[in-house]
C-alpha cells in the first residue's frame, strides 16, 4: 500500500461523501470532525520523534477522519442551494431570466428541451448576478427549434422544482437532476423569450466551435441519418441525434460502451500522438514540451466531448502517464493512479460517486487491471491471431464481471453475446474511430474526404447491421433481472473475496465469499416473502394515461388505458420497474371484480369517473372508498359529493394541469381529502 498511497486516501473520501449524500447531515458536523482531526494531526507534528513513532497509527486514523469529514463538508460546500447567488432563492415572481443553453436542443412531443444555466435576473431594469442551472422546455416553433448550444436568451417563464413520476421502483429523475445541480424547470411559451447578444468566454466559444465543426464535418461527409449521427457519437459523445431504438440495439448487444466517450477514445489518442511525435530528440527540454502538447490535447478533446466522466477518468490517467514517462522518466503506479484520478474528480464533483458512467468507467478499468493478465494466462496459445483474440476476450470477460453487479442495479437485463459482439464491434469501431480522425485531417481536401467519409459510411451501416443481427438471435438479451441494492452490495463482496482467495491465495476468501452469498439468499427469502403477502391497488404516474395494477402477492392485473399496454416503450418505462420491484407477474385475479368504471378488491372500492360521466341527481349516494377522476370529466367536485359518499379523491395524470389545480382548490374549500397524482407521485392503496 506504500506505493498506492491515494488508494488509502480514496477511500475514506469516498465513505464521507456517500454518508453525506445519503443521510444529509448537517454540515457542522463534517466540519466539527474535519477540524478535531486537523488539530490532532497538527499536536501530533509537534511531538518527540519517539512519541509519534508510537502514535503513527492513531495519526492515521486521524487522517482517516480527516478525510471522512473532508468528504462529507466538500458536499455541502460545492451544494448549489448553499451559495448566497443561488437563483432558486433570489428569483421572485416578476423577474427575468438571463440563462445560456448548455446543451443542443433535444426533441420532444410538445417541446424543444435542453439545460440552461441562470446568470442573471433582471428586476426593475436592474441585473442582479445569481447561479444555477434549470431545464427549459420550449414551446414547438420554427424559431425555438433554430436555438443553438451556448446562446444567451433573456426569457420570462416560472420556475418549478423538477417533477418526478414518484411510481413503485422508477428511475427518480429528480434525484437524478439534483446530483447534477438541477432543481428547476420551466416552460417557455412563444413570443415570451428573446437572444440576448451576449457573447460566450474565448475557450468556451472555442469549444463550441470546435464541436460544432466536427458535427458539421461529419454530417457533410459521412452518409446522413443514423450514419452521421453514430460518428458523431463514437467520435466525440455527440448523442443527440441517435436514434433510441439504435441505441437499445447496441445495449441489448451488448457493446453500447463503444457509442460512448471513454477511456478508449483516449488511448487511441495518446498513442497516435506518442507515434507522431517520436520523431523529437529524447532529451529532457523536448519531452516536456512534448509531454505539454500531448496533455494539452487531451484535455482539449475531454473538453470538446463534453467532459464525461468516463472521460475525465482517462484525462486525468493519461495526464500522469504522460508527466510520468517524458518528464519525471518513470512509470508510476496504475492502481495508484486510478485512485488519484478518482480522488480529483471527487474533489471537483463528490456527486459523480453516484454517477452511473463514474462506476462503470472505474470498475471496468479496475477489472482489466486485476484480471486480465491471470484470465489471459490461463489459456496460452500459440498462433498469434488466435492469442490476440482470445487477449480481446480476457479484457471483455475482465471489465464485465466487475461491472456486471450496477448494470444489473440500473438496467436490469444482461446481453448473453456480449462476447462474440465486443469481439466483433470493437475491432470494427476502432478502425471507424482511425477513419473518422482521418475524415478530420482530410476535412480541408473536398476529395479525400468525401472519398474517406463514404468508406467509414459503409463501415458504420455494416457494423449496425451486425448490431441489429445480433440483437434478433434468440435469448440474445435476459431482460428483467431482479437486483435490488442488497443483492450488488452482496455480489461485489463475493467477487472481491473470490478475487482474494485467487489472486492472492487467501484461503479465508472462500469463506467470506459463501458467507455473503448466504446472506444475499436470506435476504432474498425475506423479500420474497413480503412480495407474496402483498395486497396493493397501485395507481400509476403516467402522462396522458390512466393505469392501475392490483398486485396480489406474485400476481398483478393491470386496469386502465388499453394504449398503454400496446406501447412497449412506455409499459417498459412505467409499468414493469413496479412488476420487477414486487416481483409479480401479469395474471388473472379471481378475488377482483372489476366492471366498467368500478373496481372492488378486498374489502376496497374505487370508482373511475371519465370524461363519459355525467352529473345526476340519485336518489340515493353511492358508498365508495375512493373516487379516481381521469381524462379530464366535465364535474365539479360538489357535484361528486352530492352522487357520492367516498373517503378521498384521487386526481390521475389523465387530467391536464390546470384542472388538476382547479379541483385541488375545491377540494381545500370543501375540507376533502384529496391526493394529486402528476403532483405527488403514484399512489397506493392496501387492501
Amino acid at each position: 500500500m506504500r506505493a498506492t498511497p491515494f488508494i488509502r486516501l480514496f477511500i475514506p473520501l469516498a465513505i464521507g461523501i456517500g454518508v453525506q449524500v445519503r443521510w444529509a447531515i448537517s454540515w457542522h458536523w463534517s466540519a466539527v470532525v474535519l477540524l478535531v482531526a486537523l488539530a490532532g494531526i497538527m499536536v501530533s507534528a509537534f511531538l518527540p520523534v519517539g512519541m509519534q513513532y508510537a502514535l503513527n497509527r492513531l495519526r492515521g486514523i486521524l487522517i482517516y477522519c480527516l478525510l471522512l469529514g473532508g468528504g462529507g463538508l466538500l458536499v455541502s460546500v460545492k451544494d448549489i442551494r448553499h451559495h448566497p447567488a443561488y437563483a432558486g432563492k433570489a428569483l421572485q415572481g416578476e423577474d427575468s431570466l438571463l440563462v445560456r443553453l448548455q446543451e443542443p436542443l433535444q426533441e420532444r412531443p410538445r417541446s424543444w428541451k435542453s439545460i440552461a444555466t441562470i446568470e442573471a435576473l433582471l428586476r426593475n431594469g436592474k441585473r442582479l448576478p445569481v447561479k444555477g442551472r434549470t431545464l427549459l422546455y420550449f414551446q414547438k416553433d420554427s424559431t425555438a427549434a433554430a436555438l443553438q448550444c451556448g446562446e444567451a436568451l433573456l426569457l420570462c417563464a416560472t420556475l418549478r422544482p423538477v417533477g418526478n413520476t414518484g411510481n413503485p421502483g422508477a428511475f427518480d429523475y429528480r434525484q437524478y437532476c439534483a446530483r447534477r445541480q438541477i432543481f428547476h424547470q420551466a416552460y417557455v411559451r412563444s413570443g415570451h423569450w428573446k437572444r440576448s447578444g451576449e457573447c460566450n468566454g474565448m475557450v468556451d466559444r472555442w469549444l463550441l466551435q470546435a464541436r460544432a465543426w466536427c458535427v458539421h464535418t461529419l454530417q457533410q461527409y459521412v452518409g446522413g441519418g443514423q450514419a452521421s449521427a453514430l460518428a458523431a457519437a463514437l467520435l466525440i459523445g455527440y448523442r443527440y441525434d441517435l436514434d433510441k431504438d439504435m441505441v437499445q440495439a447496441y445495449t441489448n448487444a451488448g457493446v453500447v460502451h463503444i457509442i460512448a466517450i471513454s477511456g478508449m477514445h483516449l488511448a487511441l489518442i495518446y498513442a497516435t500522438l506518442l507515434w507522431l511525435l517520436q520523431w523529437w530528440p529524447a532529451h529532457r527540454f523536448s519531452n516536456i514540451i512534448k509531454a505539454a502538447i500531448i496533455i494539452s490535447l487531451l484535455w482539449a478533446f475531454a473538453c470538446v466531448t463534453g467532459a464525461a466522466a468516463s472521460i475525465l477518468r482517462a484525462a486525468v490517467m493519461f495526464t500522469a502517464i504522460a508527466i510520468g514517462q517524458l518528464v519525471l522518466n518513470r512509470y508510476t503506479s496504475t492502481y495508484n493512479t486510478l485512485a488519484a484520478s478518482a480522488f480529483l474528480l471527487l474533489c471537483y464533483d463528490p456527486w459523480l460517486l453516484l454517477d452511473a458512467g463514474f462506476q462503470l468507467s472505474y470498475l471496468a478499468v479496475l477489472g482489466i487491471l486485476l484480471c486480465y493478465r491471470p484470465l489471459y494466462d490461463l489459456w496460452v496459445i500459440r498462433n498469434k491471431w488466435l492469442s490476440r483474440c482470445w487477449a480481446a476476450m480476457a479484457v471483455t470477460l475482465a471489465a464485465q464481471v466487475f461491472t456486471l453487479p450496477v448494470c444489473l442495479y440500473y438496467f436490469h437485463q444482461f446481453p448473453n453475446l456480449f462476447l462474440p459482439a465486443n469481439l466483433l464491434i470493437v475491432t470494427l469501431s476502432t478502425i471507424i474511430l482511425y477513419g473518422l480522425i482521418l475524415l478530420l485531417l482530410l476535412s480541408p481536401l473536398p476529395a479525400a474526404a468525401h472519398y474517406t467519409g463514404a468508406a467509414v459510411t459503409w463501415l458504420i451501416s455494416c457494423m449496425n447491421r451486425l448490431v441489429l443481427f445480433i440483437e434478433s438471435l434468440p435469448y440474445a438479451v435476459t431482460e428483467n433481472i431482479p437486483m435490488p441494492g442488497y443483492a450488488t452490495v452482496c455480489a461485489y463482496v463475493i467477487i472481491a473475496a473470490l478475487m482474494g482467495a485467487w489472486l492472492a491465495r487467501w484461503k479465508r476468501g472462500w469463506h467470506l465469499a459463501l458467507y455473503a452469498a448466504l446472506l444475499w439468499a436470506a435476504l432474498y427469502a425475506v423479500a420474497t416473502v413480503r412480495n407474496c403477502n402483498r395486497r396493493q391497488l397501485v395507481i400509476y404516474n403516467v402522462p396522458g394515461y390512466t393505469a392501475m395494477d392490483v398486485v396480489a402477492g406474485r400476481h398483478c392485473r393491470f386496469a386502465g388505458d388499453t394504449a398503454l399496454l400496446r406501447n412497449a416503450a412506455l409499459r417498459k418505462r412505467y409499468l414493469q420497474p413496479a412488476r420487477l420491484l414486487y416481483g409479480a407477474k401479469d395474471a388473472t385475479l379471481p378475488a377482483l371484480q372489476q366492471q366498467e368504471g368500478f373496481i372492488s378488491i378486498g374489502r376496497k372500492r374505487l370508482v373511475v369517473v371519465d370524461s363519459t360521466w355525467r352529473a345526476c341527481a340519485p336518489v340515493k349516494k353511492f358508498c365508495t372508498d375512493y373516487i379516481l377522476l381521469s381524462h379530464h370529466p366535465r364535474l365539479s367536485i360538489m357535484q361528486l359529493k352530492d352522487m357520492f359518499d367516498f373517503k378521498m379523491i384521487i386526481f390521475d395524470a389523465s387530467n391536464p394541469f390546470w384542472q388538476v389545480q382547479q379541483w385541488k382548490s375545491e377540494c381545500s374549500v370543501l375540507t376533502l381529502r384529496c391526493f394529486s397524482v402528476p403532483d405527488q407521485g403514484a399512489y397506493l392503496i392496501n387492501f
